[in-house]
């Protein structure tokens, strides 16, 4: 099984990219091959809304590519105003329609304040749903997000293995699809 891992966050080091690096590691263990997309290295085009998606350049096909090829995806963004960013939501209008068709995606979301990224995290299930992909009941909402991480990894009980349980979950679930 092929996870791609998809950080939305364009931060270095962001706590996004910390939590999805935990949730990885899970998902390698639990026996799947895992990969990542950096979306700040991609250099992807602005979506246009043209209908033929693979018509936006090699940089477009690339990310296309990518995505048809893995199995499972985990996605993980900080919550932005109320949704994920930018960078993500044009990442997979990007994609054609069929391009998480019948994948199984697990989602995490961060957020600077006390309420959490349920936002995010709705809206992300709910684009992932209208890419006609199987979304994992189980997901991780990180409130105060700066401060539940430090050199070592999670700073709150209970997060470390919220984030395992989600890349375990992925490949567990993922498997029954395939």
């Amino acid at each position: 099984m092929n996870v791609l891992s998809i950080c939305g966050s364009l931060r270095p080091s962001s706590t996004t990219g910390r939590a999805l690096d935990i949730a990885r590691a899970a998902a390698a263990e639990a026996g799947a091959l895992v990969s990542s997309a950096s979306l700040d290295t991609l250099g992807l085009p602005f979506c246009d809304g043209r209908a033929d998606e693979r018509s936006y350049g090699p940089a477009a096909r690339a990310w296309q590519d990518t995505v048809v090829a893995a199995d499972l995806l985990l996605v993980g963004s900080p919550e932005y105003h109320g949704s994920m960013t930018g960078a993500l939501k044009n990442a997979l209008d990007l994609l054609g329609p069929d391009a998480l068709r019948g994948k199984m995606v697990g989602l995490l979301a961060t957020a600077r304040g006390d309420a959490g990224a349920m936002n995010t995290l709705n809206h992300l299930r709910h684009v992932s749903r209208w890419m006609n992909a199987w979304v994992l009941p189980h997901q991780v909402s990180i409130p105060r997000a700066g401060d539940a991480f430090d050199a070592d990894g999670p700073t709150r009980e209970g997060l470390r293995g919220d984030l395992e349980q989600l890349g375990r979950e992925l490949v567990r679930y993922g498997g029954l699809l395939r």
